[in-house]
């Protein structure tokens, strides 16, 4: 933490009810400013939030279960457009696209050594609607493949070395990666902005110290949920430096500017990861240290955040639009601009039937979550519920 506080001035700190933020000029004139809460001050009660409040709408969608090539498997990650939903499997299968009907159109690439074809995990992805292109980023790879939208292969991007990890950004006609840097002795850069017209790389940027990592137990972040902020997280899977700082990535500036971060760092036993809903609200993931990996039970409580307001406060969320079924929050909940929850329809049952068998449902929920019930088949393809966020966040409590 030493490297951080060199670069940054102390913070105040979020009290139970308000908040504190530090400014920096950073000497063009910008001030960069870096909130941070304190988990312990924080009072113990859970506040509900309606689903509603945090999005325009939501439904409740079926996809396509015709063929055998539509159905997934399920942890997957989840990227909704205004015309395309696609699927990107944590396993080595191939990414899914379908249109916003949940009709299945076809895979994009495959698995194999050949053009197009990707052998590893995919780690990221950009549906680029206005263009119609489609971005995949490897789990560990010097390549990056664009496809047209009718899946063939539209070029190679290859970057100078392996990105670990890399989570990417489009903006006026370059790439952005970040990557999580390895090994101290040999770091390669944290940052590269490329030329998709040249594919030149025009720049890099070294990485910070303490965000070099020496193995592949960590994950990075990048929710995408605003359109001009490219917010980026590294968990840093060490027990003597856990999570530190959610951070936004000036596309144009090309640096690293904090954000966002939990204090204390680490609570005993847990680790957080932290993304962005909009220019209002932080979400702070407290996880379980049992696993170190991102299973919904390991789930140890949920923070909100409300820069506007100047308030933090546990919380849950329920999906009022449904007969307010409580939401199990992960990190791929809200992504790229939209409220997202894939799940298998027996899935979705055992949560209806969870939710009807609760003191608090009243007839409304019941009639909601019944109706539901009996449109779904259990053998059908997943169901996902889809949300379009807010841009901008009311008071929730």
């Amino acid at each position: 933490m030493k490297s951080i506080v060199k670069i940054l001035v102390v913070a105040l700190v979020f009290s139970v009810y308000g908040c504190g933020t530090s400014k920096k000029d950073d000497g063009d004139g910008s001030v960069a400013k870096l909130y941070v809460c304190s988990l312990k001050d924080l009072k113990s009660d859970v506040k509900t939030i309606p689903l509603s409040s945090l999005v325009e709408n939501c439904e409740l969608l079926q996809l396509d279960g015709s063929t055998d090539d539509a159905f997934f498997i399920i942890p997957s990650k989840t990227t909704v457009t205004d015309s395309y939903i696609g699927i990107r499997q944590i396993a080595r299968k191939p990414y899914k696209l379908f249109d916003r009907s949940g009709n299945f159109l076809c895979n994009v690439g495959s698995i194999g050594q050949g053009p197009g074809e990707y052998s590893i995990s995919l780690y990221d992805d950009i549906i680029d609607e206005k263009n119609g292109l489609i971005y995949l980023a490897i789990y560990q790879s010097d390549k990056i493949f664009v496809y047209d939208m009718s899946v063939k292969i539209k070029k190679t991007i290859v970057m100078p070395f392996a990105m670990s990890k890399p989570k990417i950004f489009l903006s006026d006609n370059t790439l952005t990666v970040v990557h999580m840097p390895l090994f101290k002795g040999e770091p390669r850069p944290l940052a590269l902005q490329i030329d998709l017209n040249s594919g030149k790389i025009l720049k890099e940027l070294a990485p910070p110290e303490h965000l070099i990592i020496d193995d592949f137990s960590t994950e990075s972040f990048a929710s995408r949920n605003m359109l001009e902020t490219f917010d980026f997280f590294q968990m840093k899977a060490h027990l003597n430096n856990l999570s530190d700082t959610l951070y936004h990535f000036d596309v144009k500036g090309f640096r690293l500017q904090p954000f966002f971060k939990m204090e204390p760092n680490p609570v005993k036993y847990s680790w957080y990861v932290y993304y962005q809903l909009n220019k209002d609200l932080v979400f702070t993931i407290v996880y379980g240290w049992s696993t170190m990996v991102y299973n919904q039970e390991d789930v140890k409580a949920i923070v909100a955040t409300d820069l506007k307001n100047e308030t933090s406060s546990y919380i849950k969320i329920v999906n009022d639009y449904y007969g307010n079924i409580t939401i199990p929050i992960n990190y791929f909940r809200f992504r790229n601009g939209y409220f997202i929850w894939n799940l298998q329809p027996e899935e979705l049952m055992e949560e209806i039937e969870k939710r009807l068998a609760e003191e608090d449902c009243t007839e409304n929920d019941r009639q909601a979550l019944l109706k539901t019930l009996s449109s779904l088949k259990e053998n059908d393809n997943n169901v996902v519920f889809i949300g379009k966020l807010k841009s901008e966040t009311e008071k929730l409590w």
